[in-house]
């Protein structure tokens, strides 16, 4: 495939990554990866821990100071995920999920979010989290039938992050495929 240069710069100026995986015929590289999770629930609780990136592949940037205008020295590194909650009955219409998540990526320090969401018999849920030292978010949501759902979540960035990042608004269309309970969102499924 042949590249006109000069155009491509113009269309890609703001963004070197593209500009590098194009011009130094970085797009078409094989890097493995290796992912891993479990997860655990019952009608109460859930807990699971996955890891990404596990291989730590070596990855390249561009740069303009460099004869090629590769620099090599990147590399992808794991990241770990646990996270944990429990169900409980606040009434015979109300439950209270409070649940938490521990982030590992090393070189940063340990992130952690706590959340709690309360749910009216099955049908509809509202609540909130608190991501340590970064943020603040709030979802609500809806089933509409035992295999599909609505939610939306709104986050707000209370760190440095916050000069790039005024937040964030997330809608999910979720999807049960092959639900085997027959009654109205069940209270055994999450």
């Amino acid at each position: 495939m042949q590249i006109d240069q000069n155009k491509l710069q113009f269309a890609t100026a703001g963004d070197p990554v593209i500009y590098s995986e194009i011009s130094n015929d970085l797009f078409n590289r094989f890097t493995p990866d290796a992912a891993a999770g479990i997860w655990l629930y019952s009608a109460d609780y859930f807990v699971g821990i996955s890891a990404q990136q596990l291989l730590g592949s070596k990855i390249d940037f561009y740069r303009k100071d460099t004869a090629d205008g590769r620099t090599g020295n990147g590399f992808l590194v794991p990241h770990i995920f646990a996270t944990a909650g429990y169900r409980m009955f606040l009434s015979e219409d109300w439950t209270v999920l409070p649940s938490a998540t521990l982030r590992m990526v090393t070189p940063l320090p340990m992130g952690v979010d706590a959340n709690v969401k309360f749910q009216y018999q099955d049908q509809f849920w509202f609540g909130g989290g608190y991501r340590f030292q970064d943020g603040f978010t709030g979802m609500l949501g809806l089933n509409i039938s035992n295999a599909v759902n609505i939610s939306y979540s709104y986050d707000v960035t209370t760190s440095q992050l916050n000069t790039v990042s005024k937040g964030s608004h997330e809608f999910v269309l979720g999807l049960l495929i092959g639900n085997k309970y027959g009654d109205w969102c069940p209270r055994n499924n999450w």
